[in-house]
């Protein structure tokens, strides 16, 4: 079994949530501007993305 090991400094998690306020606050002025389906639907591609990113990089388990 693999163990991957990441270490965060204080200035990657702070980019971190700055990315996050930035996507929500584009989410936010397309919930406005456009309608409140688009940007639920951006979301939950947004969600998708990660969540497929997130298994093509994680060890195989076994």
């Amino acid at each position: 079994m693999h163990i991957v090991h990441v270490e965060l400094s204080g200035k990657g998690v702070l980019t971190s949530l700055g990315v996050l306020a930035l996507v929500l606050a584009v989410l936010a002025l397309v919930w406005l501007v456009l309608s409140p389906a688009v940007a639920i639907g951006i979301g939950i591609g947004l969600i998708l993305l990660v969540r497929v990113l997130i298994t093509l990089f994680s060890p195989a388990k076994q």
